[in-house]
This record gives C-alpha cells, structure tokens and sequence, in this order.
C-alpha cells in the first residue's frame, strides 16, 4: 500500500528519514513563500497533485501510519493554498 503510493507519486526514490517532520519545518507562512500553481504537469508542484498527495497521506495516518498523523495534520492547513516548503513536507513525510 505505502509502496504504490510512493510509486504513483514518483516518491519511490526518496531517502528514508527517522522522522515525518522536522524541527526546522517553519510552521508559519511566510510572505516570500511562492504559492504553487493551480494545475502541471503530472508529477509537478502544483495543487492538484499536492491535495492529491496530501488526501493519501490522510488516509495512511488514519489507517495505517498513525505516527504520521501530527506531520500530516500540519501539510493540510494550507491544502488550500501551499508553498513550496508545504511542497518540500509532503516529501519528507512520504520518506
């Protein structure tokens, strides 16, 4: 199950991490983050696949991976809206 999702998101090439998020994630949206684009290319930042991402990982932390919850939680506040460092946690948290 996780091995598709990396797999369907291009992921499956990622570093293993110890943990889903790390100290230095800056939790408050700065002015400087660029927002991603509404629509790319498949594999892209943009938010489609963001929310698209973000939705699997929802499902994980509630099913499987409850130790990804918190980390999960923090990549959906801006699921509306995300910058490329809510672009950069989503990889880590798929790690």
């Amino acid at each position: 199950m996780i091995d598709e999702l990396l797999l369907k998101f291009g992921l499956q090439d990622a570093h293993h991490v110890m943990t889903p998020i790390g100290l230095d994630h800056d939790t408050d949206m700065r002015e400087s983050d660029p927002i991603l684009p509404a629509d790319g290319p498949v594999g892209s930042a943009s938010l489609n696949h963001f929310q698209s991402i973000v939705g699997s990982l929802l499902w994980l932390a509630r099913c499987t991976r409850p130790d990804i919850a918190y980390a999960v939680h923090r990549a959906t506040r801006r699921a509306h809206a995300p910058t490329v460092s809510d672009w950069q946690l989503r990889k880590r948290i798929a790690r």
